[in-house]
């Protein structure tokens, strides 16, 4: 059995905490080698930055495209790392017990999965799908947290590293772990499927995203429908009705299922959707013959989707039907996700910037949509990355939707923005109000501009999304900071 150190304060991206190894758990978890060091030590947290290590601490040397461990380990030696997992012979071998084994990130997975397997009592939430990951898995823990010790993953470190670094500080007092699932190559959800062993798996939606990696969006599908074929048979699937390619997935896995959606036959139903503006949305919840009207902080209809999966996970873990209405209206957003911030005299800025892929920039330009026809609506949008062939006619859509739908600007950065732009001038907007720029810094010289000429005022609307390597919130950083 795990030994639990004592708690601490300390945390970090890259450090488990409250765990206290034995080594031969260590060896036991990973099928590693011991090259030196007794058998009897005992080991702290595991950590992959030899920056972040403690005394005591166990450093796993992994090894990437552009970084690999094994160059820090004199580093984490001298910061008192107690022992090292490598994938090679130090050239000196230091006096601390060292494992040698095939993958040290395998080893990684595997050492969160011998916790997970010490954790009988645990009930373990999996969350995947292409959008809404972490925003599902933000609201379904805060329905839990209302009375139970839940364990979530931090952040979005929802990958081969992230996950087990989120999993790995798991304790017998945690009733919940609630992870997120990402993924761009095929095998990867599978892998952290086996790693988590998930009771309650949710796929959220399946739509273009990753397709770099996977091809087309049929491939997406096989992809996140890992965690459907890999959870236990007495598992449960949190299915979303009105997704057809989930559906397909979950038609051919016989664990209890539970439906989420606008369907009319869907177990968990979100009906009377109303807008609030900038303050979110209100729905009516049913559940079996439960009803209530919820108000969430979250914008736009998409959130309403998000609530329904959380909370029917929660239903499949047992929460009573007024906790769960209480818990999403407990809901914060996550930061950068429809995040609504004001500048410059009143003027609101919709900061979407930590990712985007077509359908989330669809439903992002859906919700500022419905924010009222009296004010005006700026898109700025950068590139949506990782969908390979299809990016150019990706970002045309999206050029000939804004145009559809009228708003007053769209201005767009990127290797994509001249397709956008060239799309959204074909349905009809003029050259004055889509415009391309060759860089965010003249984005922000532009608003400004326009406000100081009077184009826009307080009540108008301003929405900034793109991909993650975009690196978008530098607009909305820039204008919040330089505000007159």
């Amino acid at each position: 059995m795990v030994t639990l150190g004592n708690p601490e304060k300390k945390s970090g991206s890259d450090i488990t905490e409250h765990l206290v190894w034995a080594l031969s758990q260590i060896l036991l978890a990973t099928g590693g080698r011991l090259l030196s060091g007794r058998l009897e030590a005992r080991l702290q947290r595991i950590c992959t930055d030899s920056r972040a290590i403690e005394p005591g601490d166990l450093f796993v040397a992994l090894r990437g495209e552009n970084f690999d461990g094994h160059a820090y380990l004199a580093q984490a030696l001298e910061k008192g790392a107690a022992g090292l997992v490598v994938e090679m012979e130090p050239e000196k071998m230091p006096s601390v017990p060292v494992v040698l084994v095939a993958d040290p990130l395998r080893a990684l997975g595997d050492l969160a999965a011998y916790r997970r397997s010490e954790m009988p009592d645990l009930q373990v939430l999996a969350i995947t799908g292409s959008c809404g990951k972490t925003t599902v898995k933000e609201m379904i823990a805060a329905i839990l947290d209302r009375k139970y010790k839940v364990l979530k993953t931090k952040g979005n470190f929802n990958n081969l590293i992230g996950l087990p670094l989120s999993l790995l500080p798991v304790e017998f007092s945690h009733k919940f772990a609630v992870l997120e699932m990402g993924m761009n190559q095929p095998g990867e959800i599978a892998r952290l499927t086996e790693i988590a062993n998930p009771d309650i798996a949710c796929i959220t939606n399946i739509q273009d995203a990753h397709l770099a990696g996977l091809s087309d969006i049929n491939g997406v599908a096989r992809a996140k429908g890992e965690l459907f074929a890999g959870i236990k048979a007495g598992g449960r699937l949190v299915v979303n009705a009105d997704d057809k390619r989930v559906r397909s997935i979950a038609r051919q896995c016989r664990q209890k299922q539970i439906t989420f959606g606008r369907k009319p036959k869907a177990d968990i139903r979100g009906l009377r959707l109303r807008g609030l503006g900038e303050r979110g949305m209100s729905f009516t919840l049913r559940i079996g013959g439960n009803e209530a009207r919820v108000k969430m902080r979250g914008l736009g209809a998409h959130n309403v989707q998000n609530a329904l999966a959380a909370a029917g996970m929660a239903h499949a873990a047992g929460l009573q039907f007024k906790d769960i209405v209480t818990g999403l209206e407990s809901f914060t957003p996550f930061e950068k996700r429809l995040q609504v911030q004001r500048f410059t005299g009143g003027i609101r800025l919709v900061n979407d910037t930590y990712n985007a892929n077509p359908a989330s920039v669809l439903a992002a330009l859906e919700t500022l949509r419905q924010m009222g026809k009296s004010h005006r609506k700026v898109v700025i949008l950068g590139d949506m990355l990782e969908l390979g062939t299809q990016s150019v006619a990706a970002h045309q859509a999206i050029g000939r939707q804004v145009a559809l739908i009228g708003f007053d600007a769209l201005l767009a950065v990127g290797n994509f923005a001249e397709a956008l732009i060239a799309a959204a001038w074909k349905g009809g907007m003029s050259r004055e109000k889509a415009k391309v720029f060759t860089d965010k810094a003249q984005i922000s010289a532009w608003l400004r501009k326009e406000i100081a000429a009077g184009g826009l005022n307080p009540g108008d609307w301003v929405l900034v999304k793109g991909s993650r390597g975009m690196r978008m919130e530098t607009i909305t950083h820039d204008l919040l900071e330089k505000q007159e």
